[in-house]
């Protein structure tokens, strides 16, 4: 007889964990190797002598190896998932998916024995059937291979689960929580996610998501390694390193990232750890590196508090983002959830209960399990889809129950499906002992529902048999019949996740090709649109190429008759699951297409050269931008750039990723590589909507024109506009586009002087223009990342802490005081006074990258 239970897995960038969820729902069986832990290293290795790759333990044990032995540890795999760069592990050359198939088969395997060890001698315990979860802030192409990586392991998958989701259905089951709202704050060791989840009535929705791909705990342990490089430099050691260049120096980078990785943990318990390391390595110039020190957490947390309030960051995005959609902010968070082994460190704790626990409902977050919880969390949601499968292979029988088997009554309503039985099968019956508590007719994948006598013990043994015609047994299997207490469990989940990045379709706009956006970010899956687009030539064929941002995901193309009339109505529907699968249906003059969308891979920037394009192409670009619209771009950029510089020779794998998003940020203000016209259009009509805005506000002259001249001036610059952009007149688009931001701007200014600053409707408008910008500030600086050389850092961290008291104090508390009923004079005065320290605070903030640089402009 075998057991099938679905599992529930955690596949994470450092550890792994595998879960089952028991049929009596008192207890989840989580997996314990024989020294007592609970999770398994994301690790895989080459082992020479047996020509075969480890997995876990035995191969984190080779970490100190040296690279050139040709038996290099992998890890963190799971930040390259989606890409289709193939890592080499000793010979063999694999994608990120099949090294991850590999932790997942010996995952597996190992949750088999650990089950068939309490089992009875004559069960087999299956391990077939899982729910996998995944970071909230994965996109397409990561879920949809971390799917073929489970099946390549031989799972069926019964769900993809976000890992918040699943970290709230755990907290919800283990504590017996009704309805709520969490905030669940993820912070794993190489992702950080944070997602706003309400639970209704057993219903999970996804309200908003936020989260960094390359935030975790391995970024605390390289941030405290170049503080320990950089105090080896100081004692006399040679330690330029470049890990991407030099495989020496990748392995001394490695066994420093080891040792900051131990100093965490110890600082988790304790608040002084002694440091004693001989002999870890040799130095570039051959001499043995030593490290003794005594470390303090408040030392260790001031190094990485810049990485821990970047989180925060993120955290107020995503309620904003809930605030927006469904009126959620964190007054209305009933729990704070924390998740992750990275939360064990103190600072952590603090600043998460400070920011976020301390402003919500419950003034504490909770903590417990998390390491483990979101694969209980996994493994409570696979019971609910995949029930409990029992049978017999050698008299081909297998019966599935579909509802739970535990309550309270005394009748217990199961549900039975028989997927498999013995010919000659006609019907079903449960029985205890000599009696029949419940029988029924059945057919071979139908599924029938019995009113079963509960016993009135915990556990109550019972047979379920499959019977003949002539009512003879078939068929007999043993299972049980739990008396309790049936804990909350996720009913549905209307909102499991939603997209991270727009889906597009290009389509042609006044001669040039466009992007019009399908599915947005932040839509909530599954999602499902339809849009009429038309034809506007008589090729013989309609062409509908799909983007995911600016990248091609798939092209449909749909043969019609040469003489199909220009402007025939284009029919698009697109659809995207839970999952981010995602299906296209066309149809035009009668033809119809469908076909499963598959999304891109992300360039890659493996090689210097590449970065360093960027970097010169990101400058560039900024000095052609001008203005309000170009302070914005600097903004965003120069944060990028330094990080990029800091990161390009210790960390490629997270470099990689802040230029994917340095190269979204050059097209989104200055168009895409392919793109002949820049800036793009879509910028251009968004300086023009503002100027409409000023002109439609405006209740006289503005400028010296009245609203009709206005309404002629903005005619002709649309037409002047498509004209340059229809003929590819490059200068010509620059200079339109330029002169109506120029238009903008003197409008502004002049509306601004024109208004009577004692109006409540003006005040009230400065008022939020000013609050606005004094958040921004505040998640700038949260968010500004202090140079990773360790002369520099103190600097700028000194700084950015000055910076942050100033906005306080001259800024957030003069606005708090303000209650929109005192004098208006004075209210306008305040305002006026908090602008100006801003603007002061704006361009600080903007300096500290180059505190210190010298310059080339003497004073002579």
């Amino acid at each position: 007889m075998f057991v099938d239970r679905p599992v529930g897995i955690d596949l994470g960038t450092t550890n792994s964990e595998i879960a089952l969820c028991h049929p009596s729902e008192r207890r989840i069986h989580l997996y314990t190797d024989r020294f007592g832990r609970k999770t398994m290293p994301s690790a895989v290795a080459w082992d020479p002598k047996t020509q075969s790759l480890l997995v876990g333990h035995a191969a984190r044990a080779r970490r100190t190896r040296a690279r050139t032995q040709g038996d290099a540890i992998v890890e963190s795999i799971k930040r390259k998932m989606g890409q289709t760069v193939k890592t080499m592990v000793g010979p063999k050359a694999l994608l990120p998916e099949e090294i991850s198939a590999a932790i997942l088969t010996e995952l597996c395997a190992r949750f088999r024995e650990y089950l068939a060890a309490d089992a009875e001698p004559e069960v087999e315990m299956r391990v077939t059937r899982a729910t996998v979860t995944v970071p909230a802030y994965f996109d397409a192409p990561q879920v949809e291979a971390t799917r073929r990586a489970a099946e390549a392991s031989g799972l069926e998958v019964l769900s993809i689960l976000q890992e918040p989701t699943a970290a709230a259905i755990h907290a919800t089951w283990k504590h017996r929580l009704g309805d709520g709202t969490f905030l669940v704050y993820d912070l794993g060791g190489g992702t950080f996610d944070v997602s706003v989840v309400r639970c209704i009535g057993g219903e999970y929705q996804v309200l908003a998501i936020d989260g960094d791909n390359y935030l975790g705990g391995d970024d605390l342990d390289r941030r405290f390694a170049e503080h320990l490089r950089a105090d080896l430099v100081k004692r006399g050691y040679t330690l330029d390193l470049d890990v991407r260049q030099s495989p020496d120096d990748a392995v001394r980078w490695s066994k420093l990232v080891h040792l900051a990785q131990e100093i965490k943990e110890s600082l988790s318990t304790r608040d002084v750890v002694h440091v004693s390391k001989q002999d870890m390595f040799d130095d570039q110039g051959g001499e043995s590196v030593a490290y003794e020190a005594e470390i303090g957490r408040a030392h260790y947390d001031a190094v990485v508090a810049s990485l821990i309030d970047t989180t925060l960051v993120c955290c107020e995005r995503a309620l904003e983002k809930s605030q927006k959609m469904a009126g959620v902010g964190i007054a209305e968070i009933d729990h704070v959830l924390l998740v992750g082994g990275s939360t064990r460190v103190p600072r952590v704790v603090q600043r998460v209960t400070e920011a976020l626990a301390a402003k919500s409902k419950n003034g504490k977050p909770l903590q417990d399990e998390v390491d483990t919880c979101v694969a209980l969390g996994a493994a409570i949601h696979a019971a609910q889809l995949g029930g409990l499968r029992i049978g017999d292979v050698d008299k081909k029988t297998m019966v599935s129950f579909v509802s739970p088997l535990v309550g309270q009554g005394k009748h217990l309503r199961l549900g039975v499906r028989v997927e498999q039985a013995p010919e000659g099968t006609q019907g079903l019956a449960v029985r205890e002992g000599e009696g029949t508590l419940a029988e029924a007719a059945v057919a071979i994948g139908q599924q029938v529902r019995l009113d079963v006598p509960l016993g009135e013990q915990e556990e109550n043994p019972a047979v379920l048999a499959l019977v003949g015609k002539d009512g003879g047994t078939l068929v007999e299997l043993n299972f049980k019949l739990y008396r309790g207490d049936a804990r909350p469990r996720a009913s549905a989940l209307s909102r499991p996740s939603v997209i991270a990045k727009d889906i597009a379709l290009e389509v042609v706009r006044a001669g040039r090709r466009e992007r019009r956006v399908l599915l947005a970010h932040g839509t909530g899956l599954p999602a499902k649109v339809k849009r009429e687009f038309f034809t506007m030539d008589q090729s013989g064929r309609v062409v509908l190429r799909l983007l995911q941002d600016r990248l091609p995901i798939k092209t449909l193309v749909i043969e019609v008759p040469g003489d199909t009339k220009v402007g025939t109505r284009v029919d698009l529907e697109l659809a995207c699951d839970e999952s981010m699968r995602m299906h296209a249906r066309a149809e035009v003059a009668g033809q119809e297409l469908w076909a499963l969308v598959e999304a891109p891979s992300a360039a890659r920037y493996e090689k210097v050269e590449a970065i360093l394009a960027l970097l010169d192409e990101a400058e560039q670009a900024g000095r052609a931008l001008w203005g309000a619209y170009g302070q914005i771009y600097q903004r965003e950029s120069e944060r990028l750039i330094t990080s990029i510089r800091e990161l390009i020779a210790i960390d490629p794998d997270k470099c990689d990723a802040l230029c994917q998003k340095l190269r979204l940020l050059v097209d989104e203000f200055r168009g895409g590589e392919q793109e002949e016209m820049t800036p793009p259009m879509h910028r251009f009509e968004q300086v023009l909507n503002s100027l409409r805005r000023i002109v439609y506000r405006a209740t006289g002259s503005l400028v010296g024109m009245d609203r009709a001249a206005w309404e002629e001036r903005i005619g002709r610059i649309v037409a002047e506009a498509e004209r340059a952009y229809e003929a590819s007149d490059g200068p010509s688009w620059r200079r339109i586009f330029n002169e109506t931001q120029a238009l903008v701007e003197t409008a502004y200014q002049e509306e601004l002087s024109s208004v009577r600053h004692d109006d409540p409707s003006y005040l009230a408008r400065r008022f939020a223009t000013v609050f606005a910008w004094t958040s921004r500030l505040e998640l700038e600086l949260e968010d500004f990342q202090p140079s990773a050389a360790e002369e520099v850092r103190p600097v700028q961290v000194a700084e950015k802490e000055r910076l942050t008291a100033w906005l306080r104090e001259k800024c957030a508390k003069p606005l708090a005081a303000l209650d929109g009923n005192g004098d208006a004079a004075q209210t306008r005065r305040t305002l006026e006074q908090v602008a100006s320290e801003l603007e002061r605070i704006q361009a600080a903030l903007e300096r500290i990258p180059s505190i210190g640089l010298v310059t080339d402009r003497g004073t002579r």
